[in-house]
């Protein structure tokens, strides 16, 4: 009987015995009436928090998997255990008999993406008939991907150094596998028996599907339009797309990997010419920027964003529309600010907070969520976060350090080190690391406050960590997002030896930001006061919660008749937010703080990025002869203002921080 393979909870029990300790939280989302789970896991020398899963077992499974890998121990997976203890040549040996395998009687009848490839290509008609793009075989045979891992675990995001893996390996196959001399497809040698392609012949109706066509121009930009792909009956989809692309057929093609799903949960991908061009110059030049942004690889010439292909066990095309409004949400969901917005239903009004003061007042997926979805969606690892704790002064004994520093002050004998003499308590410090999916240094935050909650330490070490990410997708957000940093707050780590297109493969920026090439990471905004708060008396104090109605209009000034044009691009019926830690995009801030509930008022502003326009926007091609300024309109509800509890540890806090930058008296 084959030995089943120890989970990583079975590991840690192993290692550690009773001296692992688990503790499970329950996790409530705001505007979800399910109940998450998250897992505390206590080792001897550090504790670690797992993700948010739907049931106690996963997150438990998950605090363990991820001490595994902060202990540098890698758990034996069933399916993965014989690629995870290879040898480079091993890899290749299996490369070659996995191409052998796929061009067999047997896997033609697979129910596996990649049979239906087969299939398909075998009732084309012409030269190609039975010919299978390379790409196809790189993108869609996971067995071959986790094979070329073990050679360069680089080809993640290269697929086409996958593509010359398998060019290679069916090199070797000379008797049974051709090479097209003039393409980049593999067919086989001798044909199937009649008797098996005459059962796998099935009709297929046509069919139409809206797509996405990113057009690269002479004046290094991209046009993006809608195209229809018209799969007509007995063609290879993966034809008509190069066709569109201007290539002859599909083995001139690059696909990418499987990027987002749609509503319906079919997966999305970008097709678009396999780069011959050499000079690293001309890569540059004819390189797709918003492509390149979408899919996390380097992208060269026109593209084409589309979601249709064969999926497990299906019998047919699986297809669903992309407009353009769903591309630009798919951009916009890149960023964590964008993750933020796009869970909000708030694409233009919400922008992710510049800190967490506590679950009762934080609106939308909490700081630690957003992280994770981010990291997944950038191809790194998931982030690892460790909690330490230090003696730390409760609420009463501030308030007694703020009493004595007075008195001290006032008689003339204060030092420093009686202002600092710690009290009894406990406070919770976090530290957040993100590594590559090689294990790579990316990103290592260590805050430096300590928090009187250990939920509110992981909370703010993950917002911090997202502030820093924000810097490098500053174009999509309404208000370019700057780190909230002091020097008191946090140490950062971030390795800049590695090549930032590969740390950040959906990133538009192609170098560190400015702001910390200079090492001005400190200098940057503080969580005083707020740029757009300087010339306004505000009415609603600092951590209230707001209830408001409100509607976004795209509006531009007609000349005829002195008329405005108007369309409509975001609304909500009721919506909260916090005041004060930029929840909201600053313009709507700074005018609510200044209503009284019940009060309705209208007002005008610029443009934000255009692609967040064209993102909210329901008619896109409307939205874009519209594209001149905003106009709001705004109800305010209600007010929920800060606790009394609240408040007072903020003036605590306050004043003796006050009292402390006071000058010595001698």
């Amino acid at each position: 009987m084959e030995k089943q393979a120890l989970s990583p909870k079975e590991i840690i029990h192993h290692k550690f015995g009773v001296k692992a300790s688990y503790r499970i939280e329950e996790v409530h989302v705001y505007s979800q009436s399910t109940c998450f789970y998250r897992c505390h896991l206590q080792l001897p020398d550090f504790s670690l928090v797992s993700n948010v899963f739907k049931s106690k077992q996963d997150s438990e499974q998950s605090a363990a998997e991820l001490a595994l890998d902060k202990l540098g121990i890698q758990p034996r997976d069933d399916d993965d255990d014989y690629d995870d203890h290879i040898t480079v040549e091993e890899a290749w040996d299996g490369i070659v008999e996995r191409i052998k395998y796929i061009f067999s009687d047997a896997f033609l009848s697979a129910d596996l993406p990649l049979g239906s490839h087969l299939r398909a290509a075998l009732q084309t008609d012409g030269e190609r008939r039975n010919s299978v793009p390379l790409s196809a075989i790189a993108t869609f045979d996971s067995k071959i991907n986790s094979l070329c891992k073990v050679i360069d675990p680089s080809v993640d995001s290269d697929p086409i150094l996958v593509m010359s893996y398998v060019k290679k390996a069916a090199a070797k196959l000379s008797d049974c596998i051709v090479e097209s001399p003039d393409a980049a497809s593999l067919r086989r040698k001798n044909p199937y028996p009649p008797a098996i392609t005459e059962g796998l012949a099935t009709h297929v109706e046509s069919i139409k599907v809206e797509a996405v066509h990113i057009k690269c121009t002479k004046r290094d930009e991209e046009v993006v339009e809608p195209v229809i792909l018209d799969i007509s009956s007995g063609r290879y989809y993966l034809d008509i797309i190069a066709v569109k692309l201007g290539l002859k057929d599909s083995s001139q093609m690059m696909i990418s990997r499987a990027i987002s799903k749609t509503f319906s949960g079919y997966e999305c991908r970008v097709y678009s010419a396999i780069p011959k061009l050499t000079s690293s110059s001309d890569l540059q030049k004819s390189r797709n920027a918003k492509a390149s942004f979408v899919c996390g690889q380097d992208v060269h010439g026109n593209a084409i964003f589309a979601s249709l292909g064969y999926t497990w066990k299906s019998h047919g095309l699986e297809h669903e529309d992309v407009t353009l409004k769903s591309f630009y949400r798919i951009c916009c969901g890149m960023s964590p600010n964008g993750i933020y917005k796009i869970s909000r239903q708030a694409l233009i009004a919400a922008q992710l907070p510049l800190l967490f003061t506590g679950e009762s007042n934080w609106r939308g997926p909490f700081p630690r969520e957003i992280l994770s979805m981010f990291c997944q969606q950038q191809q790194l690892a998931e982030p690892v976060f460790t909690i330490s704790t230090a003696p730390a002064k409760s609420m009463s004994d501030l308030l007694s350090s703020y009493n004595k520093i007075k008195d001290d002050s006032d008689n003339q004998y204060s030092s420093r080190g009686q202002r600092e003499m710690p009290g009894p308590g406990k406070g919770y410090r976090c530290e957040v690391k993100v590594l590559s999916k090689s294990q790579d240094l990316v990103f290592d935050c260590s805050l430096r406050k300590l928090y009187e909650k250990e939920t509110d330490a992981i909370q703010n070490a993950a917002l911090k960590a997202l502030s820093w990410f924000s810097m490098f997708f500053g174009d999509m957000d309404e208000e370019s997002l700057e780190p909230c940093y002091t020097d008191d707050d946090l140490n950062i780590q971030y390795n800049q030896r590695n090549r930032f297109k590969e740390t950040f493969p959906s990133s538009r920026v192609y170098e560190l930001p400015e702001i910390i090439r200079n090492g001005d990471l400190h200098k940057s905004r503080s969580m005083g006061m707020m740029p757009w708060e300087r010339k306004r008396v505000q009415k609603i104090a600092n951590g209230s919660l707001v209830s408001i109605c409100y509607s976004v209009y795209l509006k531009k000034d007609s000349k005829k008749r002195g008329k405005s044009l108007k369309e409509l691009i975001e609304s909500n019926e009721e919506i909260e937010f916090e005041v004060g830690h930029g929840s909201m995009n600053p313009h709507l801030e700074s005018v609510i703080t200044q209503m009284s509930v019940g009060q309705r008022v209208r007002f005008s502003t610029g443009l934000p990025a255009e692609a967040l326009v064209l993102a909210a926007a329901n008619d896109t091609a409307k939205a874009l002869s519209l594209l001149s300024g905003l106009e709001y309109n705004v109800l305010l509800l209600g007010v929920k203002g800060p606790t009394e509890e609240r408040m007072e540890k903020a003036s605590i806090v306050e004043k003796v921080a006050e009292v402390s930058l006071q000058p010595y008296k001698h």
